[in-house]
């Protein structure tokens, strides 16, 4: 009896289906829907760190830059007087230091040959000389301010009681025991480390003698401007005279003090002249004020219970009142000085309340050493959170880890649809928790610092702020998911499938 004939089967294998990524970005998005609240979670998370983030950032960024802004109206304001006292009054070693110490941190932003111009006129001396200088200043102020900030004891071990230039003359003849002290003292850190500070002991006499040559040069360009000055202004005082003089013999003066090598050009002697004039109708006004018949006369008018001072009246020039007791000023003038003392108080308090921000030392993005470790552990908290989101999130998927699985898809590709559905919402979470935090900033330092933060709003920076907090959204979200994600993929189909 012979065997039927045998059935051929043909078994058609064919290309498995390799997902694109716009289809696997369509299932992300689909996976983020269907699990809405648990994505709500981990996105509140991502916004929360986020808005913080940005806050810390924005709100720093406008401290600075509000503070930088202050700085240079309050320098703006006085550049007159500060250039007056500059041509007329002789300058010591120290005054010298500080002048060209400034002189070195400006070389980078005005050029270097500009910079020095400023000095070469006056004192003979070189561009290259006066910047060589300069930098050795910078140095003397940096060792300068390190020793100030040592603690008492230490201070005492290195230099005694010296104070300034004495404490490095100290220095360089007890070189041994400097070293000896500084090898004990090991959290004591020296700028530019030991050898920093050697090559500075070993250039500060001939640094100390050609800074007493620039001093001597400059006070004698000085004393050559006071006797120009006292032959243009005869026995008024200059700053009374500047602003009054004709315009011919301000010019001549101007003229002899630019000769003699000064930067003082016309448009420097237009504001000379127009700042010379505020500051004498304010203290014109400030001693009519602190007569003793006009505090009482003033009392009377403005029924005041007690006696205020001179400037708390200042603010009340405006009032017409402030006009019949004061007539030997102009009516439209008191008003004006109201407006200006207005802003200069202004002015002084911003000054007073942002001086610590300019002083403090901060590290990456003008944040200090207390804010980055709060934002370290904040972002430590959020990542905590996120795993746990996500963790619950892929726990409630295993059977569609398993299905997958089943249906071909691999380890690297489970991984990077639930790394891809944590970028996304970092990248949307991120994205509101920057814009919280950057309103928040705006709302906070607007009250604090008004017109001024938009004034000087740095919207450079604050455009950066944004991109770094984005960024930190993305990163913070797919580092808390790469634990969870990563145990997910690596699931036997079987083993996911018996998970209730």
């Amino acid at each position: 009896m012979s065997s039927p004939p045998k059935t051929i089967r043909n078994i058609d294998v064919r290309k498995q289906h390799v997902m694109s990524f716009r289809e696997t970005w369509h299932l992300c998005i689909q996976g983020v829907k269907h699990r809405l609240f648990r994505s709500a979670l981990t996105l509140a998370v991502v916004v929360l760190a986020v808005a913080f983030f940005m806050f810390l950032l924005s709100e720093s960024m406008f401290e600075r830059a509000v503070a930088r802004g202050v700085t240079g109206e309050d320098a703006a304001a006085r550049a007159s007087q500060v250039l007056l006292t500059k041509m007329l009054s002789p300058a010591s070693d120290a005054i010298s230091v500080e002048r060209l110490a400034a002189l070195h941190a400006r070389a980078a932003a005005d050029g270097a040959e500009d910079a020095a111009a400023e000095f070469t006129g006056a004192t003979g001396f070189a561009g290259e000389r006066v910047l060589a200088l300069a930098a050795r200043a910078a140095q003397e102020r940096v060792y300068a301010e390190w020793l100030d900030a040592l603690p008492v004891g230490k201070r005492l071990i290195l230099v005694g009681k010296r104070t300034g230039r004495a404490a490095f003359r100290h220095m360089i003849e007890n070189r041994e025991e400097l070293h000896r002290q500084l090898g004990i003292m090991v959290d004591v850190r020296v700028p530019g480390r030991l050898e920093g500070l050697d090559a500075f002991l070993d250039a500060f006499p001939a640094y100390e003698k050609e800074m007493a040559a620039f001093t001597a040069a400059w006070n004698a360009a000085v004393a050559k401007a006071d006797e120009a000055t006292a032959a243009a202004a005869g026995a008024k005082e200059v700053d009374r005279w500047v602003p009054d003089a004709p315009p011919d013999a301000a010019e001549a003066w101007r003229a002899s003090l630019a000769a003699l090598g000064f930067r003082f050009g016309p448009d420097d002697l237009a504001l000379m002249r127009t700042q010379l004039r505020e500051a004498n109708e304010y203290s014109d006004v400030l001693d009519a004020l602190n007569r003793p018949a006009l505090r009482k006369e003033w009392s009377t008018k403005f029924r005041e219970t007690k006696a205020t001072s001179a400037e708390e009246k200042m603010p009340q020039l405006a009032d017409p009142r402030a006009a019949q007791l004061l007539p030997q000023f102009p009516a439209e003038l008191l008003p004006r000085i109201a407006a200006r003392h207005a802003v200069a108080a202004r002015l002084a308090l911003l000054q007073d309340r942002l001086a610590p921000v300019l002083r403090a030392k901060t590290a990456a993005f003008g944040l200090t050493g207390r804010q980055i470790f709060l934002l370290c552990i904040s972002f430590l908290v959020c990542m905590v959170g996120i795993a746990n989101a996500m963790l619950m999130a892929i726990t409630e998927r295993f059977r569609e880890i398993a299905t997958m699985k089943c249906l071909g898809a691999t380890d690297g590709y489970i991984l990077s649809q639930f790394m891809l559905e944590a970028a996304l919402q970092g990248f949307f979470g991120g994205l509101l928790g920057a814009v919280v935090g950057f309103v928040i900033a705006v709302a906070r330092s607007g009250l604090a610092y008004g017109a001024h933060l938009w004034r000087y709003f740095p919207a450079g920076e604050v455009a950066l702020c944004f991109v770094f907090s984005l960024a930190a959204g993305v990163l913070l979200s797919a580092l808390a998911s790469m634990q969870p994600s990563w145990s997910a993929s690596r699931m036997a189909p079987m083993e996911a499938m018996r998970v209730e």
